[in-house]
């Protein structure tokens, strides 16, 4: 009995190891196949898309690996498929368990982004020994949609990444600035604001309020 017990624990701590997309929407999730590309495997679009901003989105993660790699992309349409072209947010290095929030997404101009444009969001992490983990939201772009907030877990930090290239080695072009900073920001359950400002002016860039100094793998991509 005591092993069976042992055993269903190590299944149910296996089963919340990775990472959840908590907002926007998540298209769908499982478990069983989130190391299929994209989007998990999960390859049907969402009837209903999650309204998001043109400028200072937000992305809300629950993660898993006490560790983790994460870069976003986008892909612009209403079934993109497999193409998700644009890096979002160039990969990052992230510690700790539970809440994570992104902010101050900004578009590069090259995708020419309008009022109600249809778009999918891949979040990608390198949670798995044999490639990357994904998660989708299929969004609709909005002028007038307002973010509330989102927040991090006590202890989350940010820093540089600790591999080269996309967390699971897929190749796609980023616009990243060629600033470098070496820098590490600590939040304590602080809640911040999906309106943010201050990466879209090259000052800093912004996670979930995280203030990094400086632009390099945490740099919004303009």
């Amino acid at each position: 009995m005591r092993s069976t017990f042992a055993s269903l624990l190590a299944i149910a701590t296996l089963a919340t190891a990775h990472f959840e997309l908590d907002y926007p929407t998540v298209r769908g999730f499982d478990e069983d196949v989130l190391s299929t590309f994209p989007c998990g495997g999960q390859d049907t679009v969402s009837s209903t898309r999650t309204p998001w901003p043109i400028s200072g989105g937000s992305i809300s993660l629950t993660m898993g690996h006490s560790q983790t790699n994460i870069e976003v992309l986008i892909g612009i349409g209403s079934d993109v498929g497999d193409a998700f072209n644009t890096v979002i947010r160039s990969t990052f290095f992230q510690t700790g368990l539970g809440d994570f929030c992104m902010t101050d997404f900004i578009m590069p101009s090259s995708l020419n982004v309008t009022n109600g444009m249809n778009a999918t969001i891949q979040v990608v992490t390198n949670g798995d020994p044999d490639g990357g983990l994904y998660n989708c939201a299929d969004i609709v772009f909005s002028e007038t949609f307002t973010l509330g907030s989102c927040k991090n877990a006590t202890g989350s930090s940010v820093s540089e990444a600790t591999i080269e290239g996309n967390p699971n080695g897929t190749t796609t072009t980023s616009t990243t600035s060629t600033a470098s900073t070496t820098s590490t920001a600590t939040t304590s359950g602080s809640t911040a604001s999906a309106t943010d400002t201050g990466a879209a002016s090259g000052l800093k860039a912004t996670i979930g309020g995280i203030a990094v100094a400086g632009l390099a793998a945490l740099a919004v991509v303009l």
